[in-house]
C-alpha cells in the first residue's frame, strides 16, 4: 500500500513539473476539435468566460505554468480573446490573450 501511495504521489509530482497539456480535444473526433488548433502556456492564471467579455461568467480556470489548447482565432471587440480549454473542469471559454503565450499548431506537437 505505501508503494502505491509513493508511486502515485511520484507520478503527480513529474506531471505537475512537466505541466499539464488539456487532451480531451485530441481524444475527440477531429471535426470536433476543429477549433482548437494551438498549444498555449499559461503566463499567469486567469479565469475562462462564458463570452469574450470581462463582466461574462466565469466557467473555469487556467493556472501559471499549465498549457492548454485553444483557437488560433482571436475574439471579442477589440480582438483580444482566444477560445481555449479550462486546465481544472476542462471547459471551453475564452481567456485573454495577455494571459497566453502560443507554442505553436496542435499538428507541431502532433495532437
Amino acid at each position: 500500500m505505501r508503494l502505491k501511495r509513493l508511486l502515485v504521489a511520484l507520478l503527480t509530482a513529474a506531471l505537475t513539473a512537466l505541466g499539464t497539456v488539456v487532451a480531451g480535444a485530441a481524444l475527440a473526433s477531429p471535426a470536433r476539435a476543429a477549433d482548437l488548433n494551438c498549444v498555449y502556456l499559461v503566463k499567469r492564471t486567469a479565469a475562462v468566460k462564458a463570452e469574450p467579455a470581462k463582466k461574462a461568467k466565469t466557467t473555469d480556470r487556467v493556472r501559471r505554468g499549465d498549457r492548454t489548447l485553444g483557437s488560433c482565432r482571436k475574439y471579442g471587440k477589440e480582438k483580444n480573446w482566444h477560445k481555449v480549454v479550462g486546465t481544472r473542469k476542462l471547459k471551453k471559454g475564452y481567456t485573454r490573450q495577455r494571459n497566453l503565450k502560443r507554442l505553436g499548431t496542435t499538428k507541431q506537437f502532433g495532437l
